[in-house]
């Protein structure tokens, strides 16, 4: 059974929201210091760097 088998679809529901709340604010601070959400040195860059 895999992650998303294991919760039912309201806790699907919420995570997807927080989910999405996240990248929101994630993608808004970096366009607010002047980074590009991908490409070469954006955000997305630098998140696949740190893991």
């Amino acid at each position: 059974m895999s992650g998303s088998e294991a919760v039912g679809p309201m806790e699907a529901v919420r995570a997807k929201a927080v989910d999405d709340q996240l990248i929101d604010e994630l993608v808004g601070r970096a366009q607010a210091e002047g980074l590009r959400p991908a490409g070469e040195g954006g955000l997305l860059q630098q998140l696949t760097v740190m893991m």
